[in-house]
């Protein structure tokens, strides 16, 4: 801790002409002010990291495939598992749905055979297909992505 009392010490060592011993006082102070700003400096970083954490940790989920960063109605990713669990790294996955692959790591992430099983109904049709044949086709929904930001 600073002690403010130090510098009316200091004041009044120069003011009875000491300056040498004023001058060391002075000094000593500085240096632990330094010290002081570098632990203030560390500490607000370490508040960062937690809250980054906390952030994570209620709006990351896995869907049984990949992980999915939600913000509000903002859905982004996917991110590669296998990063996430061995590194903790969220790294989004490149390429189309059914032939993805991680930048980082190379792990290929193609479609599912047990993903495409639950996309069809009893008999063997697509849940989209209806009795009379075929849904109109759906323009598929794409949240917007925003990129990570540190403040």
């Amino acid at each position: 801790m600073l002690e403010y009392y130090r510098f009316k010490q200091i004041s009044e060592l120069y003011e009875k002409g000491q300056q040498e011993a004023a001058r060391l006082q002075l000094a000593e102070l500085q240096r632990r002010y330094v010290a002081l700003c570098d632990e203030n400096l560390s500490c607000k970083t370490q508040i960062q990291e937690f809250e980054d954490i906390l952030y994570l940790a209620r709006n990351l989920f896995f869907d049984g495939e990949f992980y999915w960063l939600v913000t509000g109605s903002i859905k982004q990713g996917p991110f590669c598992p296998e990063c996430y669990n061995r590194d903790g790294v969220l790294m989004r996955l490149a390429g189309e749905p059914d032939d993805r692959q991680c930048p980082f790591c190379r792990t290929p992430y193609a479609a599912r055979p047990a993903y495409r099983e639950a996309a069809m109904g009893a008999e063997g049709q697509s849940v989209h297909e209806g009795p009379r044949g075929p849904a109109p086709a759906k323009a598929p929904v794409r949240g917007k992505v925003i990129p990570f930001q540190r403040h």
